[in-house]
């Protein structure tokens, strides 16, 4: 056998090894956190409430339109009001903590129970009531788990963004203005695509609330920059749930909680379908804060609301071993989420801040 041939086999063999190593090399992980503002415990384990559906139908206009979440039991409205998260993303996918009649807590461990302190303690670890009193538009007074994983994996700017609706999101995310990208409130988003240009033009003009714009607008951009940017670590914020609470409209309140339902659907499908994001992406999703649990107070929340401390945590993708409700499990912290989302990329937050809670032991477990 000639040499020549010998040593085209050879490296069509060496070429081949390659390839099934490459093949075989772990994925970089990539964690996606979605935080729906103010949803109680109520709503996302039992759907519609019945008791504050009728109060609210009362007055005649919205009455038929509270049909569509009605159901014989919590299993069967929760998963009307939310079909995906409940139908696939919890039952294939992963696993929620904070049903207390199933022995699972989830509580703040911030005495303020209203949105800045919220998410101050999930995204610093802490809770921060010494510096955090009040939903005031500053910036985060603390470094966030955000930027500390852009940091210690020392990526570029894009690839670590945070998207809210609600306008304290341009200083929630980050301690450092400009460390990672962000775009909250009624602040533009630059892109080529026609349609996502028309949303941009519209989206300040489409206003209800002062300081936030619709969920619509938030969902549409964000996607679009993971699309774009290929991020490793995005966050984002919808907040039509706690204005809609705010204003006492319930069956509004509901359809908020449906379109981030429809929101997660969207995200969720287009993650599985890009190679880079298939079956290595945490989808891990929050809220800020409880509300009343009462027909009085659902809409309420803050320091003398009981039940605005009761909030919950979900997180589907790879790793997570539990499927559906926790059940008989220990008792989590708001304050625990920063250090999960850093160990979805194998970082220690507590090295960072040794106060931080200590990540959820869920987070922790590999296939």
């Amino acid at each position: 056998m000639e040499t020549t041939t010998i040593l085209r086999g050879l490296a069509v063999l060496l070429l081949g090894l390659a390839g099934a190593c490459a093949d075989a090399a772990p994925r970089e992980p990539n964690v996606v956190v979605v935080t729906l503002d103010g949803v109680r415990v109520q709503e996302i384990f039992g759907g519609m409430d019945a008791e504050i559906a009728r109060a609210a139908g009362e007055e005649g206009e919205d009455a038929g339109q509270f049909d569509r979440y009605r159901g014989d039991s919590a299993a069967q409205r929760r998963e009307r009001l939310m079909p995906f998260f409940w139908g696939t993303l919890m039952r294939e996918h992963g696993w929620i903590a904070g049903n207390a009649a199933l022995g699972s807590r989830v509580q703040l461990g911030n005495r303020m129970r209203f949105s800045y302190p919220g998410y101050a303690e999930l995204l610093t670890g802490v809770p921060r009531d010494d510096s955090v009193t009040s939903n005031a538009a500053i910036q985060s007074p603390y470094p966030t788990v955000l930027e500390f994983v852009r940091e210690q994996l020392r990526l570029p700017r894009a690839r670590v963004a945070a998207f809210g609706s609600w306008d304290r999101f341009i200083g929630i995310p980050e301690h450092t203005r400009g460390s990672i990208t962000v775009n909250a409130g009624f602040m533009p988003f630059v892109d080529s695509d026609p349609g996502i240009q028309r949303l941009d033009a519209i989206q300040a003009q489409a206003r209800t609330w002062r300081h936030e714009r619709f969920d619509a607008f938030t969902a549409a951009f964000a996607l679009r920059y993971l699309e774009r940017e290929r991020p490793r670590l995005l966050y984002v914020g919808l907040g039509d749930t706690d204005e809609w609470a705010h204003a006492g409209r319930y069956i509004d309140t509901l359809e908020g909680l449906a379109l981030a339902d429809r929101f997660l659907q969207a995200l969720w499908q287009w993650l599985q379908s890009q190679p880079d994001y298939r079956d290595n992406t945490v989808l891990v999703i929050a809220t800020d804060h409880g509300r009343g649990r009462t027909v009085r107070d659902w809409s309420d929340h803050g320091p003398r609301v009981e039940g605005a401390q009761d909030v919950w945590l979900a997180m589907a993708g790879p790793g997570q071993a539990r499927r559906g409700e926790l059940r008989q499990a220990p008792e989590l912290r708001q304050g625990q989420i920063a250090a999960s989302i850093a160990a979805l990329f194998g970082l220690d937050f507590r090295r960072m801040e040794p106060k931080a809670g200590a990540p959820v032991q869920e987070t922790l477990r590999r296939p």
